[in-house]
């Protein structure tokens, strides 16, 4: 997945895993055959990001009235490195970046239900100041908080879970904590502007994720803040970046000063505004000789390092006791550098979304290749009240028009 392309093309990717498990089969069985087997030495391996309480129930009771058992990330990266393990009915619940949702809604379902799960963290989008215990399920049961406390996400509140919110969950072992790198970044890889930062530019997600990690006197901004007319280059996440590219900082700044003697929110109610923009970089290289460059793979192997072994520091930091062997990639993918750099850095699972010549996951197979499937996908699981596939997609064509204000990127992020 890359998340700097056009809107067209971003749905696209953000659908490609129905045409991938549907259409193509690159998915276990049970997501497209009518009559799969019994789930048998494999693991299905789900991914979540949000959870809603009346489907996460409906889904987490599935597992239990059908037999399923859900492991830990330790249990599973076990049977995982042990060939002759024998399984039945074993799966594993995972959940991307530490939504606030975890803690408020599948926490307490989890628990109801005498599951597990593992969620992958993004320590560096994690506010340091934000120590506190919001209100959870737990609290709607017992009438001391709302629906709406629970799934909303306020104006100036984190949509992560807080560290004391993550402390909790860990010591309960309800719910496993790993790395899903240490700020989710995204790095321009081409010299190629494709856009200016303007006031309908849409990051997505919370914590500017989607935003081009820039530097300021060579340091890295990783809160991304967006400058109106800021340059946005190519880019690629940083796990899957050949070479990132580093701009002009000055040039950047030049734009950015434009934009503000141009009036700055005001300018951009002018059509055409992107022109003006496209001229005023074409000006400034006509008079300057830029200052930008291309990292080496040195650097690149230096960076992908690091940024792993921050994110496992911190977490285990953060964790008394807590051990970080595993790495889930954001956008579901990474390059070779990636993964080498992950062995490095002590890392002994990767996760990743569909990959082509693997359906599942197998004890046995390549530990550093686990592949998963959208929690779409779970109540497909064999057994009774399973669900069919229009089902399946009529439930999330309904997702797809809940309210804004429940999700950071405006819908549940599936995919």
């Amino acid at each position: 997945m890359n998340p700097i392309s056009s809107r067209i093309n971003w749905a696209y990717q953000k659908n490609k895993h129905l045409i991938d498990s549907l259409v193509l089969r690159q998915a276990p069985e049970f997501v497209y055959k009518s009559n799969p087997p019994a789930i048998e030495g494999e693991i299905p391996v789900f991914t979540f990001h949000a959870a809603l309480p009346d489907w996460f129930d409906q889904q987490c009771r599935h597992l239990v009235e059908n037999g399923y058992k859900t492991l830990s990330s330790e249990e599973f990266c076990f049977h995982m490195t042990t060939s002759n393990a024998t399984l039945k009915k074993t799966v594993l619940i995972t959940f991307d970046d530490g939504l606030k949702h975890i803690w408020t809604v599948a926490y307490p379902i989890l628990k109801k239900y005498g599951l597990h799960a593992t969620c992958f963290l993004i320590p560096g989008c994690i506010p340091e100041q934000e120590y506190q215990v919001r209100p959870n399920l737990e609290d709607v049961w017992q009438g001391s908080a709302t629906i709406s406390d629970v799934m909303g996400i306020r104006k100036h509140e984190s949509a992560l879970a807080t560290w004391d919110e993550i402390k909790i969950m860990h010591e309960s072992g309800v719910v496993d904590f790993q790395s899903h790198t240490m700020h989710h970044a995204v790095v321009a890889d081409s010299d190629v502007i494709i856009d200016f930062v303007n006031p309908n530019y849409n990051p997505h997600y919370y914590g500017n994720i989607h935003i081009p990690l820039y530097t300021d006197n060579g340091r890295d901004i990783t809160s991304r803040e967006p400058l109106l007319g800021m340059p946005i280059y190519l880019a690629k996440p940083r796990m899957q970046a050949q070479a990132r590219y580093f701009d002009d900082e000055r040039l950047r700044m030049h734009c950015v000063e434009e934009t503000i003697k141009l009036g700055e929110r005001d300018f951009f109610k002018q059509k055409e505004w992107r022109p003006i923009l496209r001229n005023v970089v074409n000006k400034y290289k006509s008079h300057h000789r830029l200052r930008d460059r291309y990292e080496t793979p040195e650097e690149r192997d230096a960076a992908l390092l690091d940024e792993l072994l921050r994110s496992k520091n911190i977490i285990e930091e953060k964790l008394p006791g807590k051990k970080v062997n595993q790495l889930c990639y954001p956008w579901y993918d990474a390059n070779r550098y990636a993964i080498e750099a992950s062995r490095k850095a002590g890392f002994k699972i990767n996760y990743f979304g569909q990959r082509k010549g693997r359906v599942t996951n197998k004890p046995g197979d390549d530990p550093f290749e686990v592949v998963r499937v959208e929690d779409i996908f779970l109540e497909r699981l064999p057994g009774k009240n399973r669900k069919s596939i229009m089902q399946t997609l009529k439930q999330l064509y309904e997702l797809r028009g809940l309210p804004a204000q429940m999700f950071p990127d405006g819908r549940p992020s599936i995919g």
